[in-house]
């Protein structure tokens, strides 16, 4: 029975990858076409090219990426403090850039076409000189928001056979895919002009009141916080209740708060975990990915499974512990990519190497591996 299931998964997978790439050739036939602005060639394209305002589309709604990305913001307006920078967004990953300073104006993205073409006429009148895109394959709907975007030039991943690019950043020449994340946002800012020597590769969230867990911090009587993250992108990647007890269990005599952070209703499958150990804690209101962050911020150590929760470690520059699958994403390399970022930062991988990428059980990690990883991090804090 299960066989048969996979095997229809597998007929539907290749169904759906056939008739993307029908939608995308017929996409890139429209809209690949831009009227070609003359480049003026020298070691600074930003300078050059009088770039007065650059805009960055980041419509995957990808926390992670978002907190990435917030290096390039701050570097560009580092150099050049008086560059507009405009940000296309959706979903909660505009929660984590709506108090940079760094970003001048936010465009919140809809998947629905008919409030893409009016989102693009609306950043049209805004004549950007630059738009800035990210993306390893675009869809139809976002070639048609560059193209209706008009900006001045387009800079693009891999894009040196488009009409609608002016500039490309190259894969294997530029920056390697195995590389993490950081060089290709590196990659793009040299491919403008910045001097790769006063490039500063940390990240950046802002978050206005820092005082919303104060009388919830302040109740915790151990000397050190820990925030244990359960939750991952899907089901198979976030951490069982077995697991969450496995950790809290091994840290119960070491002097660690746990405060254990949830999305939307999840707090009600995790308090019976506070009212059963006097060692963890749940603040009951987190409304946002900035709450979150806040409680990260105002702990000690973070223990996650792989997701957005480990890149705001990594800009608190927390000691992390984070669980990869093994041989992830497009090239097999996720877990290098998408590393923390912190002084401190110690990867675990899970031994369950069945199914896709994404139905990989996270949970098969090996717990004595994971204890003695935390008695690691424990000393190196002292």
């Amino acid at each position: 029975m299960q066989s048969m299931k996979n095997f229809f998964k597998k007929i539907n997978r290749i169904f759906q990858d056939y008739m993307r790439e029908k939608r995308l050739k017929i996409g890139k036939a429209i809209w690949d076409k831009k009227e070609k602005t003359n480049i003026i060639k020298g070691d600074n394209f930003i300078e050059d090219n009088n770039i007065k305002s650059i805009l960055f589309l980041r419509y995957d709604g990808k926390i992670g990426d978002m907190i990435v990305n917030s290096l390039m913001f701050r570097e560009i307006k580092k150099v050049y403090p008086d560059i507009k920078i405009g940000l296309v967004a959706r979903g909660a990953a505009i929660d984590i850039v709506k108090d940079n300073p760094n970003v001048d104006e936010i465009y919140e993205y809809h998947k629905d076409r008919k409030k893409i073409k009016e989102l693009a006429l609306k950043i049209r009148e805004e004549n950007y000189d630059l738009l800035i895109d990210f993306s390893e394959m675009l869809r139809v709907n976002q070639m048609m928001l560059i193209n209706l975007c008009g900006a001045r030039f387009n800079l693009g991943l891999d894009r040196n056979n488009w009409s609608l690019f002016d500039l490309s950043v190259e894969s294997n020449k530029d920056f390697k895919w195995s590389e993490h994340i950081t060089k290709r946002y590196l990659a793009y800012l040299l491919k403008l002009g910045l001097k790769s020597e006063e490039i500063n590769l940390s990240y950046d969230i802002y978050i206005k009141d820092n005082s919303k867990y104060t009388e919830f911090l302040n109740k915790i009587k151990e000397s050190k916080r820990l925030v244990l993250n359960p939750y991952g992108a899907s089901k198979h990647k976030s951490f069982s209740i077995d697991t969450l007890e496995n950790i809290i269990t091994f840290l119960k005599d070491k002097d660690i708060a746990i405060i254990l952070v949830y999305f939307g209703d999840k707090f009600k499958e995790l308090e019976t975990l506070e009212k059963k150990y006097t060692n963890v804690y749940i603040p009951k209101s987190i409304t946002n990915i900035l709450d979150t962050a806040l409680l990260i911020k105002e702990s000690d150590f973070v223990i996650s499974p792989d997701t957005s929760i480990v890149h705001i470690a990594s800009t608190f520059n927390k000691n992390i512990i984070a669980v990869y699958p093994p041989n992830g994403g497009k090239y097999g390399v996720d877990h290098l990519v998408w590393a923390p970022n912190s002084d401190y930062t110690r990867v675990i991988f899970c031994k369950d190497k069945s199914g896709t990428y994404d139905e990989i059980d996270i949970n098969t990690f090996e717990l004595e591996e994971m204890e003695a990883e935390i008695l690691k991090m424990i000393n190196n804090s002292d």
